[in-house]
């Protein structure tokens, strides 16, 4: 017992002292100027896309970003029972990022798709698909800011 003491001390000791960061560390200055964004396409998941892209909207910062975004978000059948109804569901989210950085135009495509399973309760499925929605939002910004910091 004591040895595992010992060893725990030790590791938080030589972890804390050797210059170790977290690589998604608030510290990595990944901020951006957007001038001006443009989305079309599903209201809900671009609402949710805007409001991610705040987080990393400062107007102190020198790069300065105009962001064109095209979202298309679709819910697919994707297989149904002997009686003919829906038992999963594919939801398809591609959205298209055109970027204007420090005067060079590009173009970034992210697709996420998830399988849903039909619910018995209506509101429990929109409540689902909303929070499928706002994970899709989250993960294609955070796609999309590793983008715009590799090309600075």
């Amino acid at each position: 017992m004591l040895k595992k003491i010992i060893i725990i001390i030790f590791l938080c000791s030589f972890i804390s002292h050797c210059g170790y960061t977290p690589m998604y560390s608030l510290e990595n200055n990944s901020y951006f100027n957007f001038k001006k964004i443009i989305i079309e396409g599903d209201n809900e998941l671009s609402n949710f896309i805007e409001s991610n892209l705040e987080r990393y909207n400062s107007d102190k910062s020198d790069k300065e970003v105009t962001l064109e975004i095209n979202v298309d978000y679709k819910k697919l059948s994707q297989s149904k029972d002997l009686t003919g109804a829906t038992t999963d569901y594919l939801l398809v989210a591609e959205v298209t990022f055109d970027i204007l950085l420090n005067n060079e135009v590009s173009k970034v495509n992210i697709k996420k798709d998830f399988i849903m399973k039909d619910m018995d309760k209506e509101f429990e499925e929109r409540s689902y698909e909303r929070t499928i929605k706002q994970n899709f939002a989250y993960s294609i910004v955070n796609k999309l800011i590793i983008q715009l910091s590799k090309s600075r």
